[in-house]
């Protein structure tokens, strides 16, 4: 039971996202954009997304939070309950608070014993194992003469649709998508074959802290992806000027690595973070993936 001097609130305002997103940026260095929210909230809708944000009533500060999201599937298969955004603040992570085990109690509730997923950080893949049951984990951790680039609006969304699904084990996500891929401060390039389909893409945004994140950013070939990356990197305005160049990456595709190392001209660095669930492990193409669109609400 929650302490009588704090309450969990629901998709709370924007401010309040604004807060915890500042916080935790300067805190751990998560990256994060103000922007993200809407896209969430509107893109996966308020029954499917929720934001919980625990606040302290004596003096109206968010201290905790996480954020679910109820990923459907095609075919009839059970949803995928992501958890992400998962934090407390340093002063409230001692006397037996307990602020984020509450929080992670009212996700899995929502779940209601259904297949949940998150992104976890290397020394708490064993604790979450043991206490919260993720003990099943995900096996991954020349530009074509006439290979087309497009903008968003030159993408059909049934072959954006098709495209998404297939990379990401069956995950439905289309309308988060037209809502991400078009929020403030994104820039996206798309590679179409010549019989029409999308045969790859990559999206920027820009956070908080003056980083470029890459992601969603998938390819069918190395080749492809580099076409990509410059393309979508042109329309990034003052892109010499960002902090830094971050992309989310799976550990079965090799080609992503060695793009970046190509990039920066040397050795970038890396680090595994296990990908968990519950009940079974959904299954997706890590070797097409060079940037997840969101480690927490995505399964790629």
């Amino acid at each position: 039971m929650l302490p009588e001097n704090f309450e969990i609130v629901t998709n709370p305002p924007q401010k309040i996202w604004q807060e915890l997103a500042t916080q935790i940026n300067s805190d751990v260095g998560w990256n994060m954009s103000f922007h993200d929210y809407q896209s969430f909230l509107t893109g996966y809708g308020p029954d499917n997304f929720k934001f919980l944000a625990v606040i302290d009533k004596a003096t109206g500060k968010a201290v905790s939070c996480m954020y679910g999201t109820k990923l459907s599937r095609e075919g009839g298969s059970p949803p995928v309950f992501s958890i992400g955004m998962y934090y407390t603040h340093p002063d409230y992570r001692t006397g037996g608070l307990g602020l984020g085990r509450r929080l992670f109690d009212e996700w899995a509730n929502f779940a209601n014993g259904g297949n949940r997923f998150l992104t976890s950080v290397p020394e708490m893949a064993e604790k979450y194992a043991e206490r919260s049951g993720f003990d099943k984990s995900a096996p991954w951790q020349l530009i074509d003469s006439t290979l087309t680039i497009v903008d968003f609006d030159g993408v059909a969304m049934e072959k954006l649709d098709e495209y998404d699904r297939c990379i990401s084990g069956g995950i439905v996500r289309i309308h988060f998508l037209k809502k991400w891929l078009v929020q403030p401060e994104a820039y996206n390039k798309f590679a179409i074959s010549p019989e029409g389909n999308i045969i790859g893409y990559c999206n920027a945004r820009i956070s908080h802290r003056n980083h470029v994140i890459l992601g969603p950013f998938y390819a069918e070939n190395a080749k492809i992806a580099s076409t990509l990356l410059r393309r979508t990197l042109e329309e990034v305005p003052n892109f010499s000027q960002r902090t830094k160049l971050i992309a989310y990456g799976s550990s079965d595709n090799n080609n992503g690595l060695e793009l970046f190392k190509k990039m920066v001209g040397g050795e970038v660095d890396t680090e595994l973070y296990p990908r968990m669930f519950t009940n079974e492990v959904v299954h997706s193409q890590g070797d097409k993936v060079y940037s997840f669109a969101d480690s927490d609400t995505s399964l790629n």
